[in-house]
């Protein structure tokens, strides 16, 4: 789910002093007990600023169109076309970590299968600039996990037994792998993401750390549309309406950022990704052709394909179109994150339809979490805590700004968001008792 922001604390509203126990004149009553449990009640899922996706499917199963939604969630803009670019350039793998190590990214991982229904034996072709400057191919075979990897300053493939059977490239030059093939096309899987590639090419490309150790990242190119198709952003088993106005913030959100950022954005950075968007949460969750399959992901691509070039308008300017899993029955302004109110991101209820509905209701429409007074204290650096005072800004929708816990060992103030990861909380809408 797109949008992550830095949090800045600002003054506001409505600290509930008295939930710190303290008078006046800054003395505790004695007759308060200090609580051993304090308990967390909160709403929502996610930083509640645009769509609610759990209040898209309410809406709908209430009679709304798409663009009523879009309109909704984002105040007063609609959902108008757009000229789209032909392809949009995914960022898989970042030379900073290896999915599936924990650890810096020395080796990308490849497996080309069959595209079902269409035969063939899954095998694919990769390419690459030689040190003589001609360009080489050469055709793998399906069902072999292949290693692409950093050889004498260019790029190498590996089979499985430590085989050299490509490359290595000349210095600095990475490869492209090729499964698209107009007779048989293959699925390209990659084991350390778990994404499976059906459209478009796979680039790899060689960058120094800040070591000085060569390393990779891996960069799908493809169609625009073909790219929504692969979003895991909404189950496609929502209404359809919900599924429409999803493509349509989700086409929104990706076109606003290949124009703010181009199709390169990080290139300059050794961990970035240069690319237009990331495929995880950063920006928004890409799954891949596994999206497309069955029942439910055929709903999904049939939302795509109706809605075809459709964006979030506000008069002539596209809207990075942030949405979030549940508001917890009121949006929040982006002001939350510290920037100047748009008028696209109201503050607003949603209650009778964030809580979702039919086959569907929101599981995290309202949430609890009992954290004992030792533990809250204590990962706050407070020692135990005794008492707990919240501030709240009312275009926030209820989210929490700001959070003061006193201690047997002192007084500590963090934001929302801090608080919120303390304690792995759904949202920064929440309310601490007592």
């Amino acid at each position: 789910m797109p949008g992550s922001g830095r949090l800045r604390v600002i003054g506001a509203a409505s600290a509930l002093v008295l939930a710190l126990g303290l008078t006046a004149g800054g003395t505790r009553p004695s007759a308060l007990a200090a609580p051993s449990t304090f308990q967390i009640v909160g709403g929502g899922y996610g930083h509640g600023i645009g769509m609610s996706q759990y209040g898209a499917h309410g809406m709908a199963l209430r009679g709304a169109t798409a663009g009523r939604i879009i309109s909704f969630y984002y105040g007063g803009a609609a959902a108008r076309p757009a000229t789209l670019p032909a392809a949009i350039r995914v960022g898989l793998l970042q030379a900073g970590r290896d999915p599936s190590t924990g650890g810096r990214l020395g080796r990308v991982l490849v497996r080309g299968i069959e595209v079902p229904g269409l035969g063939g034996s899954g095998g694919f072709t990769v390419s690459g600039v030689a040190t003589s400057g001609r360009v080489h191919r050469r055709a793998l075979a399906g069902h072999v996990t292949w290693s692409i990897r950093p050889q004498a300053g260019g790029t190498s493939v590996f089979h499985p037994a430590g085989t050299r059977v490509f490359g290595p490239t000349r210095p600095g030059a990475g490869v492209v792998v090729r499964y698209q093939a107009a007779s048989r096309p293959a699925r390209l899987l990659l084991p350390q993401t778990g994404q499976q590639l059906r459209w478009g090419r796979l680039e790899v490309h060689l960058v120094r750390d800040d070591h000085g150790t060569l390393r990779q990242r891996a960069v799908a190119v493809l169609p625009f549309n073909h790219y929504l198709r692969g979003l895991a952003e909404m189950p496609g088993s929502f209404a359809n309406a919900a599924l429409q106005a999803q493509a349509i913030a989700a086409r929104s959100y990706a076109l606003a950022a290949v124009l703010a950022r181009g199709q390169t954005y990080g290139a300059g950075r050794w961990d970035g990704c240069r690319c237009a968007v990331y495929a995880a949460v950063r920006d928004q969750a890409y799954a891949g052709y596994a999206k497309e399959a069955g029942y439910w992901g055929g709903r999904w691509v049939a939302a795509v394909r109706a809605t075809g070039s459709l964006v979030v308008r506000y008069g002539s300017r596209i809207v990075q179109a942030f949405y979030s899993s549940s508001s917890g029955g009121y949006t929040s302004s982006n002001a939350q994150w510290g920037s100047a109110p748009l008028p696209w991101y109201p503050s607003r209820s949603d209650a009778l339809y964030d809580r979702g509905g039919g086959s569907h209701p929101n599981p995290n429409y309202r949430w609890r979490v009992d954290v004992s007074a030792a533990t809250l204290g204590a990962r706050l650096g407070v020692g135990t805590a005794l008492a707990v005072a919240e501030t709240k800004v009312p275009s926030w929708g209820g989210r929490v700004s700001t959070i003061r816990v006193r201690g047997t060992e002192g007084l500590v103030t963090v934001t929302g968001a801090q608080f919120r990861a303390a304690f792995r909380l759904k949202s920064t809408k929440f309310h601490v008792t007592p």
